[in-house]
């Protein structure tokens, strides 16, 4: 499962992957907010609203996966890198519990015409902090080398005969 949550099968670590994928969504729920606050499409149920709810939610989630390749990398992190590796994990953490508290303010009134500022507010702190985790994480684990695995024995192709 380590293996699966580090990247190794496929030759790069998924930690920034998933942070890339964050702070693209976390972009979205930021514009969405945006086009609220400035009044396009409002209704009595405003749909921008409600799609950074659902935005906000998937930001959730993703964190949460992203937390857990976090503490996959920061077991194996070298010793030097240990402290990094730690930051990108707490990091992970906030970001995961920012969208939580985000998505549960909006929630609490859907039919508004953009997010309650409480809301936004914290969007945008997770945004910054998606943002910090992307580049840490990037910096700290896109170069990783590993030991090579184990390959799987090569079965020679027999050659076909040519006809003369």
């Amino acid at each position: 499962m380590r293996e699966l949550l580090e990247g190794r099968r496929i030759g790069f670590a998924l930690r920034p992957l998933f942070g890339g994928v964050a702070l693209g969504l976390g972009s979205g729920v930021t514009i969405l907010d945006l086009m609220a606050w400035a009044g396009w499409g409002v209704r009595i149920t405003n749909p921008l609203v409600v799609a950074s709810v659902w935005l906000a939610a998937a930001i959730a989630v993703i964190g949460v996966i992203a937390a857990a390749t976090a503490v996959a990398e920061m077991i194996d992190a070298p010793d030097e890198d240990r402290g990094l590796a730690r930051l990108d994990l707490v990091g992970a953490a906030v970001a995961v519990l920012l969208y939580v508290a985000s998505a549960a303010l909006r929630s609490l009134d859907p039919g508004a015409a953009a997010p309650a500022p409480p809301a936004f507010l914290l969007a945008l702190a997770g945004l910054v902090v998606l943002v910090a985790g992307a580049a840490m994480s990037s910096l700290l684990y896109a170069a990783r080398e590993w030991e090579e695995l184990e390959d799987v024995a090569h079965v020679p192709q027999r050659r076909r005969r040519r006809a003369s």
